[in-house]
C-alpha cells in the first residue's frame, strides 16, 4: 500500500464529519489536535479506505517549533497520546490512530487512522466541515482550535443557505461549553473560559483566520449563562501564510495554480540556475531555458525551504 506524505494532498483542506466537532468529546494537546488535522488533510475525498501517512520530521519539527535533535521524545509522547487518549461519540469510544513507527534512518512518522473512524472522514456526502488548515496551524491552546472549528462549522452551514448573508448569530450555552471542551470545574466563567478562551479566541481568529466573532453576555440573574456569538467573515484576515512551512506551501499553492490543459506551469522565483515552477501536483521543480529537471520529493522539499526562508526575510511572492 503506498503511502502518503503532506505535499501529495496540495489542498490542504481538513474534512470531517461534523459528529466530530459536535458530538465527540475529547481532550488532546494543542499539538495532537493540530497533527490529528495534518493526517486529515493528507486524505483524498475520493479515498474508500485509509492508507499509511507519513510525517517528515522537519515538518513535525516545524509544528512544535523546535530545533532539538532529540525529536524521538516528542513524536513518543504525540503518539502516545494519539493512542492513549480516547474520544466518545455517542455510547462509542474511538482513538485516533491504532499505528505509528518512527523510522528514525527515513527521518519520517507512519501513521495509521483508526479504521473505526471511516464513517467520519471517508466519502462523506454530507453533514461535514471542510476548512484549510493554514487557519488553525497558527492558533494557540486546544480550546481555541476546537472553538475555530465549532464556529467554523456554524457559519459555513448557515452561508450553505443564506449565501449573502454576511455574519451569523447563535447562542452558545457555557455550560454545554464546558461540557463538550472538557474544561475543568475549577475553571471559572470569568477568570478563565471568558479571558484565556473566548477573549483570545476572538484576537488570534480575527489575526490568523478567515473569520471573526463578537459575543454579548446574556445573564440570569448575576450568572452569565450563554453567550450571543456573531460570526462574520473575515475580509482582512492574514491567514498568517509564514506562521509555519504548511501554511506557507499551501499559500503558495492556491496562489500559482498550474494551467494544466495549456500545459502552463507558473514560475514562482528565477534564479541564476533558472525558474522555479509548480507542477500540477504541487512540486516545485528548476527550468532552465525550456528544459525541465525532473525534481524528486526530497529536491522539491529543499526548494520549498528555500523560498519559506526568502518570504520570512522579506520576499513577497
Amino acid at each position: 500500500m503506498n503511502m502518503v506524505c503532506i505535499e501529495d494532498n496540495k489542498n490542504n483542506m481538513v474534512i470531517k464529519h461534523k459528529h466530530l466537532i459536535w458530538e465527540a468529546r475529547y481532550k488532546l494537546s494543542e499539538l495532537g489536535i493540530k497533527v490529528v488535522a495534518v493526517l486529515i488533510s493528507m486524505i483524498n475525498v475520493n479515498d474508500e479506505d485509509f492508507k499509511p501517512y507519513t510525517l517528515k520530521i522537519n515538518d513535525f519539527k516545524e509544528l512544535i517549533h523546535s530545533n532539538s535533535n532529540n525529536i524521538y521524545k516528542y513524536v513518543d509522547i504525540l503518539t502516545d497520546e494519539l493512542m492513549s487518549k480516547p474520544f466518545k461519540i455517542g455510547d462509542e469510544k474511538f482513538n485516533w490512530i491504532h499505528y505509528a513507527k518512527y523510522q528514525k534512518g527515513d527521518n519520517f512518522i507512519t501513521v495509521k487512522i483508526s479504521p473505526e473512524l471511516k464513517p467520519y472522514l471517508l466519502a462523506l456526502q454530507g453533514d461535514f466541515i471542510k476548512y484549510n488548515i493554514i487557519n488553525i496551524l497558527p492558533l494557540k491552546s486546544n480550546y481555541i482550535i476546537r472553538l475555530y472549528e465549532l464556529f467554523k462549522s456554524k457559519f459555513s452551514e448557515y452561508k450553505h443557505y443564506h449565501k449573502k448573508s454576511k455574519s451569523y448569530t447563535f447562542d452558545l450555552k457555557i455550560d454545554w461549553l464546558r461540557e463538550h471542551l472538557e474544561i475543568p470545574n475549577n475553571y471559572q466563567y470569568s477568570s478563565h473560559i471568558k479571558t484565556r478562551i473566548i477573549e483570545k479566541a476572538q484576537k488570534q481568529f480575527k489575526a490568523k483566520t478567515d473569520i471573526q466573532f463578537d459575543y454579548e453576555e446574556k445573564k440570569i440573574g448575576r450568572k452569565v449563562d450563554r453567550l450571543l456569538i456573531t460570526i462574520k467573515d473575515n475580509g482582512k484576515g492574514s491567514n498568517d501564510h509564514l506562521a509555519t512551512i504548511q501554511s506557507f506551501t499551501a499559500y503558495i499553492r492556491d496562489k500559482y495554480k498550474p494551467d494544466i490543459t495549456n500545459n502552463v506551469f507558473p514560475t514562482i522565483q528565477k534564479t541564476f540556475e533558472g525558474d522555479i515552477r509548480i507542477d500540477n501536483k504541487g512540486k516545485l521543480y528548476l527550468s532552465c531555458e525550456g528544459e525541465i529537471r525532473d525534481y524528486d520529493n526530497s529536491q522539491s522539499q529543499k526548494l520549498w525551504n528555500w523560498l519559506y526562508d526568502l518570504a520570512k526575510d522579506g520576499t513577497e511572492f
